[in-house]
């Protein structure tokens, strides 16, 4: 359980590794900040998908940048530079919610870490809450699109039963974002959807370059390859989503991208629960 460090006690408390993700799946997406103070080269190698980094020597710099309403999350490689951001923001007075500190940081935690910084450049062009929509429906147009492209690779039917009700997924979560936006659209959605560029996948990646990796993958064990290989895409584009949503966009747009980062953690979930069915398939 979490308990309450030397310091101010009341401010900062040392949640572990195991605690962590059941804290941010308790959340809603836009009551809570996970900050990374390390380096920004240590952030690329690895980072836990959601993050936002500040680097320690910048943080007293860039208080201003965090809603000073939300809840608090630090960590950095071992939990020490991580305390000392938690307790500059502490003493700054600019914050009045719970400060959490991850003992032992990235080094003890073992849930899923990333490489590579959030592909928020995708949405720089896109600052009016049409263009983000748009963006977005074409980001899921290209996960459909390589969910397609697995179905023409797997030969096991009940592995492509499986990779359907995928796709399918990804075309209700397009319908979403365009219901969000219905009033804005001079289309209906069938049309915006076939329109939508679909060259990336959710994370921004070329989807010819995931086409590459699914193709290196042996039938025999293509299930849970494939499925490693969705869930990834999808917490890359959980990563994406909640740090655009830390970006200075209008505030429409912002809870737009909270709403898109608490998707793709239903989508996470969903992906999760197949692995039980890959077994059954692969063990038969």
């Amino acid at each position: 359980m979490e308990k309450e460090s030397g310091m101010k006690p009341e401010k900062i408390k040392i949640i572990y590794p195991d605690e962590l993700r059941d804290l941010m799946s308790r959340l809603r997406e836009k009551d809570y900040v996970l900050l990374d103070v390390r380096l920004a080269r240590e952030y690329e190698h690895e980072h836990i998908p959601g993050a936002r980094l500040i680097p320690l020597h910048e943080f007293e710099g860039r208080l201003g940048e965090i809603e000073p309403g939300k809840k608090l999350i630090f960590y950095c490689s071992s939990g020490k530079r991580s305390m000392a951001a938690a307790t500059l923001a502490r003493d700054s007075g600019l914050f009045s919610n719970e400060m959490f500190n991850l003992e032992g940081g990235i080094n003890a935690y073992a849930g899923k870490i990333l490489e590579d910084y959030p592909r928020t450049d995708l949405f720089e062009q896109a600052k009016d809450i049409q263009s983000v929509l748009e963006r977005a429906i074409a980001l899921e147009k290209g996960a459909y699109r390589f969910y397609l492209g697995m179905l023409e690779r797997i030969e096991d039917e009940n592995i492509k039963k499986q990779v359907k009700r995928l796709a399918d997924l990804e075309v209700a979560h397009a319908r979403v974002l365009y219901q969000q936006g219905k009033e804005m659209f001079d289309r209906d959605f069938g049309s915006v959807f076939k329109e939508a560029d679909q060259s990336k996948v959710e994370g921004g990646l070329n989807i010819d370059a995931w086409f590459q990796r699914a193709d290196a993958a042996d039938q025999e064990d293509a299930c849970t390859f494939f499925l490693e290989l969705a869930l990834e895409m999808e917490y890359m584009a959980y990563d994406m989503y909640r740090n655009l949503a830390e970006e200075d966009f209008p505030g429409e747009t912002i809870d737009c991208f909270f709403r898109l980062s608490e998707q793709e953690k239903s989508h996470m979930r969903v992906i999760a629960n197949l692995f039980r069915d890959c077994s059954s398939v692969i063990n038969t």
